[in-house]
């Protein structure tokens, strides 16, 4: 069985060091970083190692899940299953329920590195 892992790390939004530091290796980061000052989500795929990007603000504090040890089309699957969770009342995005849908979806283990 494949193993995941989630490397988690937040920022306040108000901290642009920490911001920049935050999504330091988030491709795009420049686009995001303007609209972490009020509830946002978005993905990214840096294609070079495999490794996903969510982020996720509530206009005060960002959060980065990075995704590694997932092919793109496990990523791709994830992406379009998620969407199905987030849709449920009371859903919130954090490492671990990220790890229990991947578990679910993919079949895979995951290490939460909070």
């Amino acid at each position: 069985m494949s193993e995941a892992r989630i490397t988690s790390a937040q920022a306040l939004v108000a901290d642009s060091t920490a911001l920049v530091r935050l999504l330091a290796d988030v491709p795009d980061a420049g686009e995001i970083c303007v609209e972490l000052s009020k509830p946002y989500f978005t993905r990214r795929w840096r294609r070079a190692d495999q490794h996903s990007f969510w982020i996720a603000s509530d206009g005060t504090r960002a959060v980065c899940h990075t995704l590694t040890g997932l092919e793109l089309d496990e990523v791709i699957a994830l992406w379009l299953s998620f969407d199905d969770y987030r849709r449920r009342p009371g859903f919130t995005l954090s490492a671990s329920s990220l790890g229990r849908i991947i578990e679910t979806e993919l079949g895979l283990t995951v290490e939460l590195d909070e």
